[in-house]
């Protein structure tokens, strides 16, 4: 087993696999899927090595497509060839549709299970812990989690998030209680355009967090060709660097009209994510077969390119666009966007 050989993707200290499949793309935010598009997705990922998947009540029908998808692969790959991991407490946009009460704990732990078509599940953390009271997280939820794993229902405990202080106060409150968390779940705070997460490692550690998965190394479709979805947090100003960034790519592909040099903003955005190891897990979103394979291709480019600590493209003029990509976005290394939102 290699960190080279995308059949055989080396599974890191924590057990898992170092690069995740983001079921939240089945949802359909970021456009149309299938339920044969999934199950090839899903298919290619374990084919891949990519045997950490990650999914969520509110994240729409996911769960049960997922649940569908290794249904139907089941013969290829039986339950104890992959692992889950599924959320809670979220189940709507606004702060009134959480609920980290115990209770709804258990029900919520039976329903993905249920949909999962799974007798147990390998991770279960408290969704977007910012948008409820802190003591309903550590006082409500957590110790119910926590009993579940006693039991034998869960293997790992967590919680996911976007702002990282919210993130470490409730980790270190663990920590002093002495039963810390076994996983932290940080979205958009390690990629091109934020490195902020980075900076919280250590602390998260020194809290006894034992795997920290950086989630979403496009920011949430922000670092594509395409640019982001409607709904996308991100400020004007941010908006209109990254949009410079893609133009800059843009031109470089049209001067190589069909070369097979042609380059993408997003495989240059993860090329430059994966490079961090600092992390446990690096989980990425792919709703095809051909995302999936993309996305194991720029974590196998990462190994060798090392494009965040001085490493460099092997073509000049290439290195040089992601040179100025880096350059514009270093204005925001630290930006972030208000989470929970106002209207929420």
């Amino acid at each position: 087993m290699t960190r080279n050989d995308p059949k055989h993707m080396s599974i890191n200290q924590t057990r898992f696999s170092p690069l995740a499949l983001g079921c939240g793309a089945f949802s359909g935010a970021y456009g149309p899927v299938s339920q044969d598009g999934v199950t090839s997705a899903v298919c290619e990922a374990l084919d891949s090595g990519v045997t950490l998947l990650d999914t969520s009540p509110y994240y729409n029908d996911s769960e049960i497509k997922l649940g569908k998808a290794l249904k139907v692969l089941e013969p290829k790959f039986p339950r104890s060839s992959y692992k889950i991991c599924t959320k809670l407490g979220r189940y709507g946009y606004h702060s009134a549709d959480f609920d980290y009460s115990a209770a709804r704990v258990v029900s919520s732990v039976q329903e993905s299970m249920r949909r999962l078509h799974t007798s147990y599940l390998d991770i279960v953390l408290c969704h977007d812990v910012e948008f409820v009271d802190l003591l309903q997280v550590v006082d409500e939820a957590l110790p119910q989690l926590f009993d579940l794993k006693e039991k034998g229902v869960i293997r790992y405990v967590g919680i996911s998030g976007y702002p990282l202080e919210v993130l470490l106060e409730i980790a270190q409150i663990q920590s002093k209680r002495g039963n810390p968390l076994d996983v932290c779940l940080s979205y958009c705070n390690l990629n091109l355009h934020c490195q902020l997460l980075e900076e919280y490692v250590p602390r998260l550690r020194a809290a006894g967090v034992n795997t920290i998965i950086a989630a979403s190394p496009l920011s949430m479709g922000l670092l594509s060709e395409e640019g982001p979805p409607d709904w996308h947090p991100a400020s004007p100003e941010l908006r209109q660097a990254v949009k410079k960034c893609a133009d800059l790519v843009h031109t470089y592909n049209v001067s190589c009209d069909h070369s097979p040099s042609k380059i993408s903003l997003a495989a240059i955005a993860e090329n430059y994510a994966f490079s961090y190891d600092s992390v446990d897990v690096h989980l990425v979103g792919a709703k095809t077969a051909s995302e999936v394979k993309d996305a194991v291709a720029a974590y196998l480019r990462s190994r060798a390119l090392k494009a965040r600590s001085a490493g460099s493209y092997p073509n000049p003029i290439i290195d040089s666009i992601y040179k100025q990509i880096v350059e514009n976005l270093r204005p925001f290394s630290r930006y972030t966007w208000a989470s929970p939102p106002s209207d929420a």
